[in-house]
């Protein structure tokens, strides 16, 4: 975090904040659990529930976005970001709160951090009934212009959304002790005020978990103190660590702050929860969730980086479950599935993710028109099974002759697919070192030129190429792999029409 940071963001310890925290209370839906927006990039949400004392409760809802995923537009030598918060809480079909607030962050020079440890950071409320709500929250980065037509006249930005986030706000419970889920915290300032962590995210950057807890005794009830428990455990609910603490009360009210040294924990999720007693039966309890990240990359890389990686390594079900988990438990899951492919697991190098990350750069590089190069048809191919071995780009006549050739040699499982007189065919079979056509050659062979329209690429592999993944290795006839690729309108935008066997029978 940079020192710069607005200080309006800090939550001060004994400051006005105070009389909110300390009556906080069991949560609802969202309890304990963060959130992440999807949309052109990444931003952070918690939510929690505080008793008003007035038989509603109030939200606190806390935003942060990485500075990583915004643009810093340089003007009159100052660099600058800007971004839109919206905030829609709704009961049923009726709005009951809907804010926009607009954040400013600017610099002499755009963020040296590029990472999650950089972040703005907003927190709002507002007062509810106990009931169920839906929440929509959305971040537009007002520096960025939707790079499509509809975007520049109705000025859309690039934008994230977090959409119809389930809340419950339960009913405070008579007289007992009100404890709500603790306030997990990204540093401390020595002026006593502090600046939370939405994203529930420690490790690499921040090694030491802090959290600001309060509790408050019931009307009626007396104490001097609170015996407190504080615990970090697993999923499963097995202890890893433990303090224990007496927290005077003042005022009937009590809080707390507390810190855990990570440096020894694996990643992967887990859960602080903190009991506190105060005699007479009342007794409390309230947790929150946060995950450990360890490798600079996924600190550094937005999260539809690394499930793409997972499209990769995972059938649908597993892929689908990996979207839901945390960043800590992302990393772990990831570990383990490359260390399972890995050549050469006695070397400190894993060869299979290098040229898997290789591969992606050179998809990214190549073959992204309208989408992600590495997400495209092409790039799926060259990702999983290397570069071919021979690429074939012909334009379409309007007769189709050449493509309907095409098609007959992708699917003659005896047919080579050579391009060229005999003696460079042999030539060709000589020198299997990888032949790609530069883009420069492929553009020329697009357009309408003398009455054609787009073009079509054979990839041919001799035997099986170079698959990564074992799901692969057994797909290939012995006669090589190909695959037709077409882009019908000349925009380079190639799909994939037909193969020499069904790529997908290995899932």
């Amino acid at each position: 975090m940079r020192d710069g940071r607005r200080k309006d963001l800090r939550i001060h310890l004994l400051g006005a904040f105070l009389p909110v925290l300390v009556v906080l209370a069991t949560g609802g839906g969202l309890r304990g659990a963060s959130l992440v927006g999807r949309g052109d990039f990444d931003f952070y949400l918690d939510v929690a529930s505080l008793p008003a004392g007035n038989g509603e409760a109030t939200q606190l809802l806390q935003v942060a976005v990485p500075t990583k995923e915004l643009l810093y537009a340089e003007r009159d030598g100052v660099h600058r970001a800007d971004v839109r918060v919206t905030f829609d809480l709704r009961a049923g079909d009726e709005s009951i709160f809907r804010k926009a607030v607009q954040l400013r962050d600017s610099r002499s020079a755009p963020p040296s951090v590029k990472d999650l440890s950089s972040f703005l950071c907003h927190i709002d409320s507002c007062s509810v009934a106990p009931g169920r709500y839906t929440l929509t929250v959305t971040v537009e980065d007002l520096q960025r212009r939707k790079q499509t037509l509809l975007g520049w006249i109705r000025k859309s930005y690039a934008a994230s959304v977090v959409k119809d986030a389930a809340i419950e706000v339960a009913v405070p419970e008579a007289g007992a002790l009100a404890m709500g889920d603790p306030i997990l915290v990204w540093s401390i300032d020595p002026n006593g005020g502090f600046i939370p962590n939405p994203m529930q995210i420690y490790g690499l950057r921040k090694d030491t978990l802090t959290l600001f807890a309060s509790a408050a005794l019931p009307p009626g009830a007396s104490a001097d103190s609170l015996r407190v428990r504080i615990a970090v455990t697993k999923a499963a609910g097995d202890s890893i660590d433990e303090k224990r603490l007496t927290v005077p009360l003042r005022g009937g009210r009590g809080v707390f702050v507390e810190s855990f040294d990570l440096a020894a924990y694996a990643a992967g999720d887990y859960r602080v929860l903190v009991e506190a007693e105060a005699g007479e039966g009342l007794f409390a309890a309230a947790g929150k969730d946060f995950t450990v990240a360890w490798e600079l990359l996924n600190w550094q890389r937005p999260v539809r980086d690394i499930l793409v990686e997972a499209g990769f390594l995972f059938d649908d079900d597993e892929y689908e479950r990996f979207k839901r988990m945390t960043l800590g438990e992302q990393e772990a899951h990831l570990k383990s599935a490359w260390k399972r492919v890995d050549p050469t697991p006695q070397t400190a190098v894993n060869e299979a993710y290098a040229a898997f990350l290789a591969r992606v750069r050179h998809a990214d590089r190549h073959f992204g028109v309208f989408q992600r190069g590495a997400t495209s048809d092409r790039g799926l191919v060259y990702v999983r099974f290397g570069p071919p071995d021979e690429i074939i780009v012909r334009p379409i006549p309007k007769d189709r002759a050449d493509l309907l050739s095409g098609m007959e040699k992708v699917g003659d499982e005896y047919e080579i697919v050579l391009e060229g007189s005999r003696s460079d065919q042999d030539a060709m079979i000589r020198d299997t070192r990888p032949r790609i056509v530069s883009p420069e050659r492929q553009r020329a062979t697009r357009g309408n030129v003398g009455g054609d329209a787009g073009s079509f690429e054979i990839w041919s592999y001799n035997i099986k190429g170079d698959p990564i993944f074992p799901g692969d290795t057994g797909m290939t006839l012995k006669s090589g792999l190909r695959f037709l690729f077409l882009d019908s309108d000349g925009y380079g935008d190639y799909r994939l029409v037909g193969t020499s066997e069904d790529m997908y029978t290995a899932y």
